[in-house]
């Protein structure tokens, strides 16, 4: 059977099933809209319309025996916990996990594909062309805009993977913030206040230079995630990178801006010695040193999972103190924007058992019933040696329930620091190359290996001012979307 008409079977039946709901008049009062206002996040009944509710129950789970295979680069340890977890919920479903190496992702699961073996449920890396590409998305709009959990998604993050706007194919799994780490000991050290928790983007700027200091070797800042992405985000409240607005991208201004900025900054001293250089080697007495550990950098643009790194003996011993703040707000936005690690799951295109697939999907990903699973495996889960298999949480909440962000706080340290953070990380942005059809073709064939080189280098190196080229490369990665787009529907 071929896609398009296994999609066609699926919305007749999806069609009947929400016909018999509507028409039942003993529906379980769970499949109830709900309504997730209340300070304490817990779920109440809505009491409105009651045939609006009805019509938008999902469809009854089944009661046969049936196998899903769920494929996901979570750790092993917590894939299995809420695999039991969802199993004792669903006592007629077997999970049976795909356990893949991470490295090659996409193409292990190309060959899985072309064995007829694609995981009902699985997490796609980095690049979204690849599933589209290979017609691996299932499309699960009607389950999705029947679902009362969809409302508690952040706001954020609860229409991506609408990828021609109308169409649901993926589903944000995993969220893991941008972090821009500060070491609180070196501030103190040069008597330099520690910003606030709602410090702007320009005085990110201004510490970055107040805090060089190079007869004493000091670095203003240090770069994995970079200011090219966080700007047009932050600065704009742009919906994706590069100025994208929810129907196109633009960057002839904010993304245009900061690259020309980082460039200033690298040239000027600011950036600390990339890494394997004769300038890290003359700085650190070691090429290969990285920056981050050498107590001589006031900020480090990172991501959330180096919380725990930071906490190692390493740094701690080092004098080093790393404290999270979220990416900084624009100075002239009321946007709490901030762009995040977004991994994304879908179900499969020719899966047996698509009304069973999301909920597996759902559970591992945004449901409240697995990140309360979720929650309690990072509890408790422990190595054979008897240490926690989690020092903290692996990720934040892709949820509202504020008890559920309540209890995560609890497994994090005591600082102000964490609780500032938590409470201005609930607007993460996804990278576009998992979130947006042809962004990473884009990247790959103009933006790091078109006409203008390495664009990011170019203008660190001078080579290349970024407003003169922003015009050109909007037009062109406009059209890489729309193709993309083209790929997928038509």
């Amino acid at each position: 059977m071929t896609r398009k008409a296994w999609l066609s079977l699926l919305s007749i039946v999806l069609a009947v099933f929400m016909l018999v709901v509507g028409c039942s008049s003993n529906d379980d009062d769970t499949n109830a809209n709900t309504d997730t206002s209340s300070d304490n996040g817990t779920e109440e009944v809505d009491n409105g319309d009651e045939g609006e509710d009805e019509a938008a129950a999902l469809p009854p789970m089944t009661e046969e025996e049936i196998t899903l295979t769920y494929a996901s680069w979570q750790n092993m340890d917590l894939q299995r916990f809420l695999a039991d977890k969802f199993m004792e919920k669903y006592p007629n479903i077997t999970v049976e996990l795909y356990e893949l190496e991470q490295e090659g992702w996409n193409d292990h699961l190309t060959n899985l594909a072309s064995t007829g073996d694609l995981p009902d449920v699985f997490w796609y890396l980095g690049n979204v062309d690849v599933p589209i590409r290979n017609m691996w998305l299932g499309n699960f709009t009607d389950l999705f805009e029947a679902d009362p959990e969809t409302d508690n998604i952040l706001d954020s993050l609860v229409n991506k993977g609408y990828f021609d706007g109308e169409r649901k194919m993926a589903a944000p799994a995993g969220y893991l913030p941008y972090t821009i780490f500060l070491d609180e000991n070196l501030f103190e050290q040069q008597n330099v206040d520690m910003p606030s928790p709602d410090w702007t983007w320009s005085e990110m700027l201004d510490l970055i230079e107040t805090m060089t200091i190079p007869e004493q070797g000091i670095f203003g800042y240090n770069t994995f995630t970079k200011l090219v992405t966080m700007g047009p985000i932050v600065n704009d409240g742009s919906d994706g990178e590069f100025g994208w607005d929810g129907e196109k991208y633009d960057m002839t201004g904010e993304w245009a801006d900061a690259l020309m900025k980082h460039g200033e900054l690298v040239r000027n001293g600011n950036h600390a010695p990339y890494f394997d250089t004769d300038e890290a080697e003359a700085a650190f007495g070691d090429r290969e040193l990285w920056a981050a550990s050498t107590g001589r950098v006031a900020m480090q643009m990172d991501a959330w999972w180096t919380v725990d790194l930071f906490s190692t003996d390493e740094f701690v011993d080092k004098g080093i103190k790393w404290v999270p703040y979220t990416v900084p707000q624009g100075d002239n936005t009321d946007s709490m924007n901030k762009p995040a690690f977004i991994d994304f799951g879908s179900i499969s295109a020719v899966t047996e058992h698509p009304r069973e697939a999301y909920e597996l999907l759902k559970f591992f990903g945004w449901g409240r019933d697995g990140w309360e699973a979720k929650l309690e495996a990072f509890k408790t889960l422990e190595r054979e040696d008897g240490q926690p298999v989690f020092n903290h949480p692996d990720g934040l909440p892709i949820i509202k329930d504020q008890d559920i962000w309540d209890e995560l706080r609890t497994l994090l340290p005591e600082e102000h620091y964490y609780d500032d953070f938590l409470a201005r990380a609930k607007h993460p942005i996804p990278l576009g190359g998992a979130a947006m059809p042809g962004f990473q073709t884009f990247l790959d064939e103009v933006y790091f290996g078109g006409e203008y080189g390495d664009i990011e280098l170019a203008v660190a190196d001078g080579q290349v001012n970024a407003h003169d080229i922003s015009a050109d490369l909007t037009e062109k990665i406009n059209q890489y979307y729309q193709d993309a787009l083209e790929e997928l529907f038509y």
